[in-house]
């Protein structure tokens, strides 16, 4: 009779730990809202929930890329917008220059605008994004144009290829250019050496040599309204790229929480049920152990 009285006590304090601990679970579920506490609580679902996380973590990578690209092509957009501003001024500047009743003191005047204008063009093209010259290719700690010692602007110093940023795992978009492109493209003369030279045309009143430089400029104009329609295109593109992030960023976060987060009203139910069993097998000891040695005989 001691072996039944005893394995009945022992089983009974084995349901007491048991249902201590079930109730002990529920509580934590209910307090953190979270289903799983410890991987064996449900390892198929806390391995699916790692995954989704990690997937989130990529994402969110991928999002604060294509924030960067943003503001960098931002940043080319502005610069381009104002070389188009100071191209129109240049070619109405150049067109009042022409008149044939001008004085010499006239002439000299629309030189030195042209002279500030090449300046304003020469900033453009040197501007720089977080110590990144944007207008350098991948040469990107050097200015793409340099005066020297006279104030003569130097040939492109950059390199002809574009640094680019992974928004994606198998996409990237360019966030630099080849200032070369735009300054010379498949003209003999880079665009400040056209600027020296209509200058220099308008200044004598040559009119050979102020139509050549009116040329320069148009063409000047055109691969600048190129460049800045690629941007274009590209920062309409990183606008639907970073919204398709953002929409299976969510749509992850979403599978996650089906797999971690807790229903409140289901986890408060089971924590009922857990604290009337945990209720039920702390009577059952009590009860076990009121029972006398005659209640075994009988």
């Amino acid at each position: 009779m001691r072996v039944t009285f005893g394995s009945s006590y022992r089983n009974g304090l084995a349901d007491i730990t048991r249902t201590a601990e079930e109730l002990a679970r529920r509580q934590r579920e209910v307090s953190s809202l979270q289903r799983m506490q410890v991987p064996s609580d449900d390892p198929s679902a806390m391995a699916a929930a790692i995954g989704e996380r990690s997937e989130m973590r990529v994402y969110d990578q991928y999002l604060r890329a294509t924030d960067s690209v943003d503001s960098r092509l931002d940043v080319i957009d502005s610069a381009l917008s104002d070389m188009l501003r100071n191209l129109t001024a240049a070619q109405s500047t150049v067109a009042a220059s022409q008149a044939s009743f001008l004085t010499q003191a006239q002439r000299e005047a629309y030189a030195l605008q042209l002279g500030g204008i090449r300046d304003a063009i020469l900033s453009d093209l040197n501007i720089k994004y977080r110590d990144t010259y944007m207008f350098s290719g991948t040469a990107a700690d050097q200015a793409p144009y340099e005066r020297n010692a006279a104030g003569v602007v130097q040939a492109y110093a950059g390199d002809h290829q574009q640094m680019a940023i992974d928004v994606a795992r198998t996409s990237s978009v360019e966030v630099t250019i080849d200032g070369s492109v735009i300054a010379q493209g498949s003209d003999p003369d880079d665009l400040f050496k056209v600027f020296d030279d209509l200058i220099t045309a308008v200044r004598a009143g040559d009119s050979t040599g102020i139509a050549a430089g009116m040329a320069g400029l148009d063409r000047a104009f055109e691969r600048t309204t190129n460049a800045q329609s690629r941007v274009g295109n590209a920062l309409r593109t990183i606008e639907d790229h970073k919204a398709r992030l953002g929409d299976m960023r969510r749509a992850s976060d979403a599978h996650r929480s089906t797999l971690e987060d807790a229903n409140l009203a289901e986890a408060i139910s089971g924590m009922q049920r857990a604290d009337a069993a945990h209720q039920a097998a702390i009577s059952a000891v009590a009860a076990t152990s009121r029972l006398s040695l005659f209640d075994y005989l009988t």
